[in-house]
């Protein structure tokens, strides 16, 4: 996993690389510099265009300053301005500005006034203006200053992040005097502000590149929130022995009681047999038994009559899945309180009419098993708790939420977050806009209570079910169009999506 540092945190991941891995401070900014062009090359041709680069005077500004230099000797035709902060600049700044060549590279140091260049259309803007370390809305000059890159119709290229935009909580920032960015370019951490909803105006397009920083370096420094990375789920997958086809058999639990839903529980029922699954028990309206098996023969399928034998042996189930079909009237809501009793000690997965029906009775959350997964989209977070006024807040609520009932929040979005009781968070990045089709969170559940029917604990299960679902989206994007992705196409991409990690 990815840690996603703070501001302060990074100053810390510095110095403990500058001390245990060697790596100096001009080191530090000379692979910034490198890699930034790299990634900048990638997404932008430079021919014949003009390259305007804004340096501060902090750290950000010297990353500026190196890429600036380094453009330059590539031939590119480079204007950079420098912005002294009361006079001053950082060490590290100062360090790179007195490298700069006086002959061949074009400089204007910033003091008090500034006249602005003009840039055309067809140029680019390179922010370095502020980093991570902002904790006050800009104000005087710099508010000019942004308002005019702003207006200029070049696209705007944001190292580490857009000057004015604070790393995590933007709830007491002023946002219009922020960077709009077509694209941020971060370094060995993405900020928390990426993930929300309510910045994608000013962050765009973003990619956060390794600087090789070893993992001893990052040792101690400990984070609430995590991005999710093919690697570290490649470690958790479960090793199958040989001899493993011989030993006891976990199994799952779909509840289906509303008529035409057998849709939704087949592509549940698919996903999970995907997953890894080895049994999967459904029970559904008795006129759509017949059908469901004949559609998967894998699946277990019971009727109304078997119910009250099923529900008496439900602790022998590694997990109950309560979705689409379960039903969200006053008899779905009392099936539901019975079921969460003290003695059933194994995980609940809910979606769809599940969270609705939490959202009727909030007092049946501190009733779920400890361990049980809820999957909500921001829209079912706000019907549970109220309109939040940004992403930001919903996340912290959906965390609260965790901690509160010991339990795991999968709150799906364009970035969808695992929040853990312990106050963590695990972003997921994988998928496009194709996972916005019907089915979907049914699919996710699936995949999910497989995993739980396999043994695999509740944490794990979320994240890496979430990442998995994220991967088939890309894949079959890869292969035709997110635009004509379907549910059932997710599931046909589950063993690939397992081999991608396996390969790691």
């Amino acid at each position: 996993m990815q840690k996603i540092y703070s501001g302060k945190q990074l100053d810390i991941l510095y110095a403990q690389a500058a001390q245990l891995d060697k790596l100096s401070a001009q080191d530090h900014i000379e692979r910034a510099a490198v890699a930034f062009e790299r990634e900048l090359l990638r997404h932008y041709s430079l021919g014949g265009r003009s390259i305007y680069v804004f340096a501060g005077a902090g750290r950000c500004g010297a990353y500026a300053l190196s890429i600036a230099q380094i453009l330059s000797r590539r031939g590119h035709t480079v204007f950079a301005y420098l912005f002294y902060r009361g006079g001053k600049l950082s060490s590290e700044c100062e360090a790179v500005r007195e490298r700069l060549p006086r002959d061949t590279f074009r400089l204007e140091e910033v003091f008090t006034d500034f006249t602005p260049p003009k840039i055309a259309s067809g140029d680019l803007i390179i922010d370095g203006l502020f980093g991570a370390d902002l904790q006050t809305p800009l104000s005087a000059g710099y508010v000019g200053l942004v308002k005019f890159l702003n207006e200029s119709s070049a696209p705007i290229v944001s190292i580490e992040i857009p000057s004015g935009l604070f790393a995590e909580d933007n709830s007491g920032n002023k946002l219009d005097n922020v960077i709009c960015a077509e694209r941020t370019i971060a370094f060995d951490s993405p900020k928390l502000a990426f993930f929300f909803r309510e910045n994608e105006p000013y962050v765009g397009a973003w990619s956060c590149l390794s600087l090789g920083i070893s993992p001893q370096a990052q040792h101690g420094i400990d984070t609430a929130y995590y991005h999710v990375q093919d690697a570290a789920l490649s470690l958790a997958l479960q090793k199958r022995p040989r001899f493993s086809i011989e030993l006891p058999r976990e199994k799952a639990l779909l509840l289906t009681y509303v008529k035409g839903h057998i849709g939704k529980t087949l592509l549940s029922a698919r996903a999970a047999f995907r997953a890894g699954c080895s049994e999967l028990h459904a029970l559904v309206p008795a006129e759509e038994a017949l059908p469901l098996s004949l559609t998967l023969p894998e699946l277990s399928v019971y009727t109304p009559s078997d119910e009250a034998k099923l529900l008496a042996g439900i602790n022998a189930y590694r997990t109950v899945v309560i979705g689409e079909g379960f039903g969200t009237d006053e008899e779905a809501l009392h099936l539901l309180e019975s079921l969460l009793t003290p003695s059933y000690s194994r995980p609940f997965l809910l979606e769809g009419d599940g969270i609705a029906l939490l959202s009727s009775d909030r007092k049946l959350l501190k009733k779920l098993p400890k361990n049980s997964i809820l999957i909500a989209s921001h829209l079912e977070m706000d019907a549970m708790f109220g309109d939040f006024r940004s992403d930001r807040e919903r996340l912290e609520r959906a965390l609260e939420l965790a901690r509160e009932c010991d339990i795991y929040v999968i709150l799906r979005g364009t970035y969808s977050a695992v929040c853990a009781p312990t106050g963590t968070a695990f972003f997921d990045t994988t998928g496009n806009t194709g996972l916005q089709t019907q089915g979907v969170s049914n699919v996710l559940a699936g995949v999910i209570a497989g995993l739980l029917g396999q043994g695999y604990q509740s944490i794990t299960a979320a994240v890496l079910g979430l990442h998995l679902v994220g991967l088939s989206a890309e894949l079959y994007a890869g292969r035709y169009s997110e635009r004509s992705l379907t549910a059932t196409s997710l599931i046909d991409l589950l063993g690939e999506a397992y081999h991608q990690l396996e390969a790691k």
